[in-house]
């Protein structure tokens, strides 16, 4: 499980100040590549710091010494640090861990995974839990899109960056379920330089989470009747191609009803990206809803390969405005079951508070706002403000 702590502090800043305005000051650390093949077997790691700092490696599952670090110390920033790794003679991803101590306090911690060997048969998996803890993430805290990242098992969170006019700036976050085959909430921030034209089309594995715990969608779902439905939608990620190819990553997809997706939700996420247009900047979470917590008793399908993937019973997607110019913040939600509703656009009976979401999901949305006005902003519940 990759476990992340989300900030208290909130960030009062627009989409276009993101970078700067989340990242840590003094201290960062960074991998050239997270996720490699299995006969990769070396690669730079950046330090950036004013503070004396050592590295330390630690590893989940049984494989342990495959890789060291070099220098294991060192003072200010350094951008040569070579990590070298043994290749994978087995036929299961592997991890290590990168932890940073800082003389100031920090620590910081960065995940490498390497791939299984294709060439090597399989056995008893050595580590069934890829996917280690971590202590701090530099990127994530005080997103305001985040919901509270809440232990779970068999799940990960990772998030995708994207680079804009030069800018890195987050693309999207999620919280993976590796025993579903689907992410249990998409988080991103909206605005107009995440927004364009055109559509990449380039289905493909998520560079973030072994192959063996998505679903191959490289073809429509084999069953009738489903849509490769988008959680962060293309539409949404389409100022450039770097952007938008990572829509379509399969674990950014679902087995949607293809009258639903195509109709009633595809004119929400028109809907949605209209609300970004005339505030500062709109922060959404989109999930899939289970009647069952139990995965066992979920409605599953086929994908490509014959994997079982789960099929949602529903699906939410909650909404938080921000004005800069007022400093205030507006919210609301959707709520539907994942069927043919047999209209197209959105109605106020659609219509739920944030806080009903939460109820009903077990998530807290929006996490990083100021605790003395969470619960008033999540319990909003105004159509007519929303164009209802």
């Amino acid at each position: 499980m990759i476990l992340l702590a989300a900030m208290p502090a909130v960030l009062l800043s627009s989409c276009t100040g993101d970078r700067d305005d989340t990242l840590p000051k003094d201290n960062s650390l960074s991998l050239a590549y997270d996720s490699v093949a299995y006969d990769h077997t070396a690669q730079f790691v950046t330090v950036t710091s004013s503070d004396d700092w050592t590295i330390s490696l630690s590893y989940s599952g049984q494989d342990t010494g495959w890789a060291s670090v070099s220098p294991e110390s060192g003072s200010g920033s350094r951008n040569n640090i070579m990590l070298t790794y043994s290749e994978n003679d087995s036929s299961y991803v592997r991890t290590v861990i990168l932890t940073v101590r800082f003389s100031g306090g920090d620590s910081l911690s960065a995940v490498l995974l390497q791939g299984g060997n294709p060439n090597v048969s399989g056995g008893d998996d050595p580590d069934p839990d890829p996917w280690p803890g971590l202590e701090s993430d530099p990127y994530q805290s005080g997103w305001l899109e985040l919901p509270a990242v809440m232990e779970q098992e068999g799940t990960a969170f990772v998030y995708h960056m994207t680079d804009i006019d030069g800018q890195t700036k987050r693309n999207y976050s999620m919280l993976y379920d590796a025993a579903r085959r689907i992410a249990l909430w998409v988080a991103y921030p909206l605005c107009h330089e995440y927004m364009g034209s055109g559509r990449t089309d380039d289905w493909g594995f998520d560079p973030k989470i072994p192959d063996r715990y998505e679903p191959v969608l490289y073809r429509g779902w084999p069953e009738g009747g489903f849509d490769r439905g988008h959680q962060i939608p293309s539409g949404s990620r389409n100022a450039n191609t770097d952007m938008n190819r990572q829509t379509f990553y399969f674990t950014n997809m679902t087995a949607q009803n293809s009258r639903f997706n195509q109709g009633l939700w595809a004119s929400l996420e028109n809907r949605v990206r209209g609300f970004a247009s005339v505030c500062d900047t709109l922060y959404v979470v989109t999930g899939p809803i289970f009647d069952s917590d139990v995965p066992e008793d979920s409605r599953w399908t086929e994908d490509n390969n014959g994997n079982m993937v789960a099929v949602p019973d529903g699906y939410f997607k909650v909404l938080l405005q921000y004005e800069v110019s007022t400093a205030e913040y507006y919210s609301v939600a959707f709520v539907y079951e994942n069927r043919d509703y047999g209209r197209s656009n959105p109605e106020a009976s659609d219509m739920c508070s944030v806080s009903e979401v939460e109820e009903m999901t077990g998530y807290i949305f929006f996490n990083n706002l100021p605790q003395s006005v969470a619960g008033s902003i999540k319990d909003q519940l105004e159509p007519d403000r929303w164009g209802f």
